[in-house]
């Protein structure tokens, strides 16, 4: 006899609707599927693995009648050592957002190379989101016991294995500056890496001519940084950066800088590659984690002379060298010393900038021992006065702006937390937690519904056509569940008696709010940008500056809503 097909409800008093009510009561979980594959070498030795990955993955999803699966996240050529990743990023938030409650990996090193962090994952984030963690071929299952020795071991060995890794391809980058091979591919305007040899340079014969061009100027005009740099811009040679971008696409996009300016004049002039030699480890860097640089001291700079062609005769590059040594010594504004106390002063860098042409503000010397920020455009860019702020006044007004900042958060998070500690704001709260779980629980219902659905469509209890339409169903039905999931738990948030705006936000204002004077990190952490106009006006721009008008406007509402009750 024919089986009859299933209708709307799936409602079939046969075997198909005893199994659906025992999957119903059972607790299915929503998984995350998660792959990365990293770019171990220059030549990535993992390419085509991640759909192996995500493989394994379904076909252990596929033995396992308690999960579903929800999303799948992919991350490409990054690395594991750290967890700034799109598709692990994505992958978190889903989690926050309730949409996911267990994640799949194939093993460990997939989810990262940093024991450190990868543990604190697996042992604390995602318990406290109450996620279930796999991890396939290493056999660990969150809900199983037992198996922390194996997992915290099994990260230590991957970390080991990454540093290791960093090292060996430091070293072989050692190897191929001492023989004068170019492992670079960001060179200098002016050269190219030959087509038949990628580790040997060339002159780019359209910008080279430029190169020289600006070493004569120099040398034999005794033309100034900024004076040249006006030069090229009234003939219209576009910039460096600009010239990098049409080279590679052959185009100029509309609103790009291509304007050369002095501190690039000067960058380009103590360029030792122009006259035929090779400067390597002048910078290192933590290639493995956080990937911070630093310049490395002069004795440990690797020079390989007369490795390339130069584009510069070397005894015009050792005249420049000359004159630069001479600026350097008798001028206050370009000496060593002077640039060295005013870089370690100048908190801000390219973040203060002039207001009217949008050039960056630079911190120079006067003869009579103050310091100013001076426009580095008023000589490069028509129209834009030479108008220039003290540092002291610049500092003061940063200060004082970040300080108020500080104050009016404080002020605004003691009076919430004061009002979230009322009875009927806890009330609230409570109700607001059942409402979340409730929601959950609908969650829950719709991802055992459609994984039901399937499973009769597989045995053909419902054709294409109903299938489609019920899945069509639990997906709506599933975005506005998760929907709601957002709104309230971002409402129940705001009325915790320990609410925090911002995790960051908070830490930052924390650990600077005792602090009198102005320091380079308390710049770092709240700055943005400064502005200096005409008459010196300064206007400063606070990295969270938005965050603080919703806070101060949400407190203001709370304030007007418990005065009216």
């Amino acid at each position: 006899m024919a089986r009859k097909s299933r209708k709307a409800g799936f409602v079939n008093m046969g075997k198909a609707a005893e199994t659906a009510a025992v999957k119903e009561e059972k607790h299915v979980f929503r998984a995350g599927l998660y792959a990365r594959l990293s770019l171990e070498s220059g030549a990535n030795r993992e390419r085509g693995t991640i759909e192996n990955q995500m493989g394994i993955l379904k076909k252990f999803v596929e033995g396992a009648d308690d999960i579903v699966v929800e999303s799948e996240y992919m991350d490409v050529s990054k690395t594991g050592t750290n967890f700034e990743r799109d598709g692990f990023e994505e992958m978190m938030r889903d989690i926050r957002d309730g949409r996911i409650n267990c994640v799949i990996v194939k093993d460990l090193s997939r989810l990262g190379r940093n024991y450190v962090e990868a543990g604190n994952y697996v042992e604390r984030v995602f318990p406290f989101f109450e996620v279930r963690f796999i991890s396939v071929t290493d056999g660990y299952d969150s809900i199983r016991e037992g198996a922390d020795l194996s997992v915290c071991m099994a990260n230590i060995f991957n970390e080991f294995y990454s540093r290791d890794l960093a090292k060996k391809i430091r070293a072989s980058y050692r190897t191929y500056w001492k023989k004068g091979s170019n492992v670079s591919g960001n060179l200098a305007y002016g050269l190219m890496s030959d087509s038949l040899d990628k580790h040997h340079i060339i002159a780019d014969p359209d910008a080279a001519p430029v190169v020289l061009r600006i070493f004569e100027m120099f040398v034999n005009q005794e033309m100034g940084y900024a004076q040249i740099a006006k030069t090229l811009n009234d003939e219209g040679v576009i910039g460096p950066k600009a010239y990098k971008h049409f080279k590679r696409t052959k185009e100029l996009p509309r609103n790009y800088d291509a304007v050369w300016k002095g501190h690039t004049i000067a960058r380009m002039l103590c360029n030792p590659y122009y006259a035929g030699d090779s400067r390597h480890n002048e910078y290192g860097s933590d290639s493995f984690a956080e990937k911070k640089q630093w310049q490395e001291p002069v004795e440990n700079w690797i020079i390989v002379e007369d490795t390339h062609e130069p584009v510069v005769p070397r005894v015009l590059y050792l005249k420049a060298q000359e004159r630069l040594k001479g600026i350097h010594e008798n001028s206050p504004k370009y000496g060593k010393k002077n640039q060295g106390e005013l870089a370690c002063r100048n908190f801000y860098k390219k973040k203060i900038v002039c207001g009217d042409c949008g050039a960056t503000m630079y911190l120079i010397k006067n003869p009579g021992g103050t310091t100013d920020f001076v426009c580095g455009g008023h000589q490069t860019k028509k129209g834009c006065s030479r108008k220039s702020v003290s540092e002291g006044a610049v500092n003061d007004e940063v200060l004082r702006v970040i300080r108020a900042h500080m104050n009016v958060y404080v002020d605004s998070m003691e009076m919430l937390r004061r009002m979230n500690r009322k009875a009927e704001s806890m009330k609230k709260y409570d109700v607001l937690t059942k409402e979340i779980r409730s929601l959950h629980h609908e969650m829950e219902k719709v991802a055992a519904h459609r994984q039901q659905l399937y499973e009769d469509y597989a045995e053909r209890l419902v054709d294409a056509e109903q299938y489609a339409s019920f899945a069509d169903k639990d997906a709506a039905e599933e975005a506005e569940l998760r929907k709601r999931i957002n709104e309230v738990t971002e409402y129940q948030r705001k009325y915790d008696r320990n609410y925090c705006a911002n995790v960051d936000w908070e830490a930052a204002i924390e650990k600077y709010r005792n602090i009198r004077h102005l320091t380079k990190k308390m710049v770092d952490a709240f700055l943005e940008k400064i502005e200096i106009f005409s008459a010196g006006k300064v206007t400063v721009h606070l990295v969270y500056d938005d965050m603080l008008d919703e806070l101060v406007a949400y407190t203001k509402e709370r304030e007007a809503a418990d005065h009216g009750q």
